[in-house]
């Protein structure tokens, strides 16, 4: 998928939230198309639609914990045992730096776990680290087995 073509879902129910991370997403890839979920029950029914329409998938997800409706660890589980979604990378974006929450996305299959910089000035260099890695490793998440060495 070449980077004109790749989609990033933003699944975040502040405004001030979203428009920051959209200002940098954009900043840093202009071509990237971003669209976003409001809450819970917006992202719970994107995932029904997703797992039935021959819609193109996201090529990553930015997903806030802290949501109305359904929270971020529902919205993951549903994505983790979905077949069409299931292999999505998915970054947990909050605020949140609690261990409990931490260890609950990990334990659902979160593929990485970011805390949000309260810093306008280091918001957009996590945004741009977050992009340049999923792009660095877009195809190592889809193997199924680990890699075997020698030692």
């Amino acid at each position: 998928m070449s980077e004109g073509e790749k989609k990033l879902l933003l699944v975040e129910d502040s405004d001030d939230h979203a428009e920051l991370t959209e200002f940098y997403l954009k900043d840093c890839r202009p071509s990237l198309e971003v669209r976003r979920l409001r809450d819970g029950a917006e992202a719970m029914a994107y995932i029904e639609q997703a797992e039935t329409a021959a819609q193109s998938l996201p090529w990553l997800v930015l997903l806030d914990l802290k949501l109305p409706k359904y929270d971020g660890h529902e919205i993951l589980a549903r994505m983790k045992r979905s077949g069409r979604l299931s292999k999505i990378p998915v970054v947990i974006f909050s605020t949140s730096n609690s261990g409990k929450d931490i260890e609950q996305a990990m334990n659902g299959h979160a593929n990485s776990y970011i805390v949000k910089p309260m810093e306008a000035d280091k918001y957009g260099e996590v945004i741009s680290e977050i992009l340049e890695y999923w792009e660095l490793n877009e195809h190592h998440h889809l193997l199924r087995e680990p890699c075997k060495t020698d030692a």
